[in-house]
């Protein structure tokens, strides 16, 4: 006779092996999808420097960049809370309103992007 399912289920909870297959199926199409886009902060640029995304969306900027740090400052007519300085870890913005949102790294000369929001 075979174990019911459930007790299959908690038994490789125990194991260690669940936590594993939840990893990845956290990790699929549905939790990058509710995540929104990301901009990689590295190498003394913005990657990608242009982004567009629909209203509502939210922005993640990744700081990729351990010993050169780096900050996130919004300019121009539409303006979003800007970022402390760092130098890894995540910083985000939810666009509410649509336009054009430039920014700059006010560290580095030249390094610059903008958020399109429709």
């Amino acid at each position: 006779m075979r174990t019911p399912f459930f007790p299959r289920l908690l038994a490789l909870a125990v194991a260690g092996a669940l936590p594993v297959a939840v990893a990845v199926a956290v990790s699929g199409p549905s939790a990058s999808a509710a995540t929104g886009k990301s901009v990689v902060v590295r190498d003394i640029k913005f990657n990608p420097g242009n982004l567009t995304i629909r209203r509502g969306s939210t922005v993640t900027w990744r700081f990729q960049d351990e010993t050169t740090k780096h900050n996130v400052i919004s300019r121009g007519a539409k303006r979003f809370k800007s970022s402390p300085v760092k130098g890894s870890g995540t910083y985000s913005v939810r666009f509410t309103r649509p336009g054009v949102y430039r920014y700059v790294c006010t560290l580095h000369i030249g390094m610059k992007g903008a958020i399109t929001v429709r």
